[in-house]
């Protein structure tokens, strides 16, 4: 399956990677290779999240760190659609 970034999962990338790079970014590379790494799993296992708060998403909590991933799989096309990137502490109510 291809995978596909929505511009809120890629302005989430963006934000995670420069709030982590404030401090060191060394470590903000080191995350976001992992993380990437990670979601590059979802084209070979899309249904190895859990069912989303959303309809017709799936949430899946990134090993060793912490953030979900939102997504949805579109069969039709073949890809997985990366909808939102968020650290598992974030409020989501808002």
């Amino acid at each position: 399956m291809e995978l596909v970034f929505d511009d809120q999962a890629v302005a989430d990338l963006e934000g995670i990677f420069n709030w982590i790079a404030q401090e060191s970014p060394v470590a903000a590379k080191k995350v976001m290779d992992r993380l990437l790494g990670s979601i590059e799993q979802l084209t070979m296992f899309p249904f190895m999240g859990h069912v989303g708060r959303v309809p017709g998403a799936y949430e899946w909590v990134v090993p060793r760190l912490p953030y979900v991933v939102v997504y949805q799989v579109d069969e039709l096309h073949r890809r997985v659609v990366i909808a939102a990137i968020f650290h598992g502490s974030q409020d989501r109510d808002e």
